[in-house]
């Protein structure tokens, strides 16, 4: 009789098993195997985020905790090193009989046996057992307080009492860099309250915040020093400080750290949680709160359970069924995910700690919540309202709480909000947020000579209304001799940033964009009764696709832009850059380009941007090497690398979109399957070779031998949101206009059958397309609760029911 191996044992509930980790718990959960030196190729991370505290784990347990702002107010040290992974906080403990010392994360170590990591939404798990040891460490933050929580559960395995002294350990930052913060910190303990805190007494913006340490169990020994903590050898690897009972000393002048320990007895087969946690306040009696609430673990136990009840319900609210897995474990949790842990809340990831927030990036990233929560666009399209100057410009970027930013000369970030806008009305229905009143900013406009400024604006005394805020960013939008939208300091592709920074060269892609914006401005106008700019906008638009299609076309594509100079880029008169991806997809998402020309772009496109051999979507190609024209710092990058000529993911996103709208379904099949990370990292050697982890999207892959296929920056990408999009509304084909459910899949009919099913409010919707699969590739009338309706809309009821609607 056969005898499963140990790994086969492990693996075998494991979905995609890479030789690396698999997903599990129906794709909720991704699980990293660490046994020897078998670990990913680079750090394997989690993004865990409230709305104002957060923190990044690998799967080693390094990582860094942040308190509102992920960039400006790091509490712990943030690395960006794939090689080294340096842990800035960990988890030690002594077993006091034998010496040995031991960590429930592997801190990159590979002598320790097996260490099996699971990710999840909202917290990361670690489990290990050494020493007769069982040790599960889940860490997670509470959905309403800037604290981290560790939840050590260890299980005494032996037939005796073990005695052990557990350390915390956090190297302080409380700031941006510590080399600059370090000198600065004052630790100190409160016997009363039982927690050891930090202050950067030399700060600008937190001055006045407190950063703390504390544990369920009585704390019976500490430090500030790490020096002492981490003794000759100075690792975290093997610390001095774990090994002996710290000294109880704070303090300035020291080289910082935060070190707690507590000692614990479990008795033969006993099971005992111990809980460690970080956070920070402005409030002293806050701190007393908190601190005593987790003196009961189950306190901790109570917070966990809210936190994935948050997310269950946030990616709960759509649930895809279909006959690949791989789109199903996308959709279904890690793109919103990623969207909301890490690029709304966070703003940070392992390859950029950002903090800020960008107009655009976020305007773009809360689009993909219109149905799970459309509330967040709503408050994101008032915070970018908010970041927009009086003349109508806005802040490219800023960072909350300060709003300082820079003001810029690019052109597409204020045109984002009235797009955004439109979008959110066109699906909720909501136009009263076109009366909501916002206050601009204001401050120096650029000279002349400016490219772009960085300052801390002020909050003017001017207020007006949503709708107001949007009309001042179509009229700020210029136009150049050929009546195409002036390129500025750059368009969506901020490398392209000398095109036009003399004010004559002209994007293409943003007269599609601005072309798309006008018309779905347009009836917003019409509500509001502003019917004479509504027919202003009307001719603007007419008089636009005319200088599109006259100037623009190229003979099979269209060009990308016109130089200062008036020379052309994109062009199959250029060396470089012959073909630029988005001008050709927008001229299908805006609905503007002549059909036949649109088609002959997009098989453009396709023919000299997809790779399909190496799962490649170009952004641009060739890529800008030599040529004599400088379009910007685009062609810093080495050909093949990111915007230049790699696969930049958001873009690659948006032409599987376009393909999915020109209802060419094999290729969008093919374009949405090698976008998806799961589908190139089935196996160790394209693990190996993408590197990044298979769970989130990237932001860009490379062309570029011998790293052709690697992976870029992870997590901190837009083009999870434009993903989620992509594959439920364009390709599935699930839409929510006002009150009516719009179903229009762009599947091949060799997708098969696949089902949908949709909590509009109290209600279920299951949506069952079986159509497809048998050759019927149109929606002509679909089947409501037995009743048969004509065309592809439903009206929805929140009537408490379960709908059924078969296609």
């Amino acid at each position: 009789m056969y005898t499963p191996t140990t790994q086969e044992k492990e693996t075998e509930n494991y979905e995609f098993f890479n030789g690396f980790g698999a997903f599990v718990c129906d794709g909720r959960e991704y699980e990293i195997l660490l046994e020897g030196n078998n670990r990913p190729p680079a750090p394997w991370i989690n993004v865990v985020s409230n709305k104002s505290f957060g923190f990044q784990i690998s799967e080693s347990g390094a990582g860094f905790t942040w308190s509102i702002n992920s960039r400006e107010n790091k509490l712990t040290t943030w690395s960006n090193d794939p090689v080294s992974d340096r842990a800035s906080e960990a988890i030690y403990i002594l077993d006091e009989i034998t010496g040995e010392v031991m960590t429930p994360m592997s801190l990159g170590r590979s002598d320790r046996g097996i260490y099996r990591v699971r990710h999840g939404f909202g917290y990361s798990r670690f489990l290990h057992e050494e020493g007769l040891l069982d040790q599960e460490l889940t860490v997670f933050t509470p959905l309403d307080e800037s604290l981290k929580l560790w939840s050590l559960k260890l299980t005494n395995n032996s037939d005796k009492v073990k005695y052990l002294s557990l350390t915390y350990y956090v190297e302080w930052v409380l700031g941006t860099q510590r080399e600059q913060t370090n000198p600065y910190i004052l630790t100190s303990y409160d016997n009363e309250h039982e927690y050891l805190y930090a202050k950067n007494i030399y700060t600008l913006n937190f001055r006045n915040t407190y950063s703390y340490l504390f544990s369920s169990e009585m704390i019976v020994g500490y430090t500030g020093d790490r020096q002492e903590f981490l003794g000759r050898k100075g690792s975290v690897l093997e610390p001095r400080g774990a090994e002996v009972k710290l000294s109880c000393n704070t303090g300035v002048c020291y080289d910082s750290c935060g070190a707690i320990q507590v000692s614990v007895a479990i008795q033969p087969r006993e099971c005992k949680t111990v809980l460690f946690g970080l956070g920070q306040s402005s409030s002293l009696s806050e701190i007393y709160k908190i601190r005593n609430k987790y003196r009961d673990v189950t306190a901790a136990g109570n917070e966990f359970d809210k936190v994935k009840a948050y997310w269950d319900r946030l990616l709960g609210t759509v649930l895809v069924k279909t006959k690949d897995r791989a789109i199903d474990i996308l959709v279904n949790g890690w793109l919103l995910y990623q969207t909301v842990s890490c690029r709304i809340n966070a703003r940070a990831g392992f390859y950029q700690c950002g903090g800020a927030y960008g107009y655009r990036d976020q305007l773009q990233d809360t689009l993909s919540l219109l149905l799970a929560d459309p509330a967040i666009l709503r408050n994101q399209i008032l915070i970018a309202c908010s970041r927009q100057f009086e003349e109508g410009d806005v802040q490219h970027w800023w960072h909350p709480p300060m709003g300082v930013g820079v003001r810029t000369r690019i052109t597409d970030d204020l045109l984002w909000l009235p797009y955004c806008t439109a979008a959110y009305i066109r699906s909720t229905g909501d136009a009263g947020v076109l009366k909501e009143s916002v206050q601009y900013i204001k401050g120096p406009v650029l000279t002349e000579d400016q490219h772009d400024v960085m300052f801390t604006p002020e909050v003017s005394e001017r207020s007006e209304s949503v709708y107001e805020h949007c009309k001042k960013t179509i009229d700020r939008t210029s136009f150049g001799e050929h009546g195409l939208p002036l390129m500025g300091g750059g368009d969506w592709n901020d490398g392209m940033n000398e095109v036009g920074i003399l004010g004559k060269g002209e994007s293409v892609w943003l007269a599609w964009f601005f072309y798309t914006v006008l018309g779905d401005f347009i009836p917003l106008c019409h509500q509001e009764g502003d019917t004479a700019y509504a027919q202003e906008l009307e001719e603007k638009r007419k008089i636009l696709l005319q200088n599109i299609e006259e100037n623009a076309w190229d003979g099979e594509w269209y060009l990308r832009a016109f130089y200062d100079d008036g020379s052309k880029l994109g062009s199959k008169e250029n060396d470089e850059c012959k073909i630029d991806s988005i001008s050709q997809s927008w001229s299908v998402i805006s609905k503007g380009g002549k059909k036949e020309r649109a088609q002959a772009a997009m098989q453009s496109a396709w023919r000299y941007l997809v790779r399909e051999e190496e799962a490649l979507s170009l952004l641009l190609a060739p890529p800008f090497n030599k040529t004599i024209r400088n379009p910007g710092y685009i062609k810093n990058y080495i050909p093949g690398i990111r915007e230049n000529g790699g696969q930049y993911t958001h873009a690659a996103v948006w032409l599987a979109i376009a393909t999915s709208m020109l209802k060419d379904y094999n290729m969008a099949g093919t374009l949405f399957t090698i976008l998806n990370p799961i589908n190139i990292t089935r196996n160790k050697k394209d693990a190996l070779r993408y590197e990044k982890e298979p769970y989130v999207m990237t932001a860009d892959i490379s062309l570029c031998p011998p790293y052709t296929g690697r992976g870029g920056w992870s997590w901190y990408t837009g083009s999870a949101g434009w993903m989620y999009q992509g594959l439920l509304n364009w390709f599935l084909g699930i839409r929510k206009e006002g009150n009516e459910l719009v179903i229009d899949p762009a599947t091949p009919s060799s997708f098969g059958d696949f089902s949908i099913e949709y909590k509009y409010g109290s209600s279920l919707y299951e949506i069952r397309i079986v159509n497809r699969s048998k050759g019927s590739l149109t929606t002509e009338a679909i089947t409501v609760d037995d009743r048969v309706i004509k065309g592809n809309r439903v009206l929805l009821a929140d009537d408490g029911k379960k709908h059924l609607i078969i296609v």
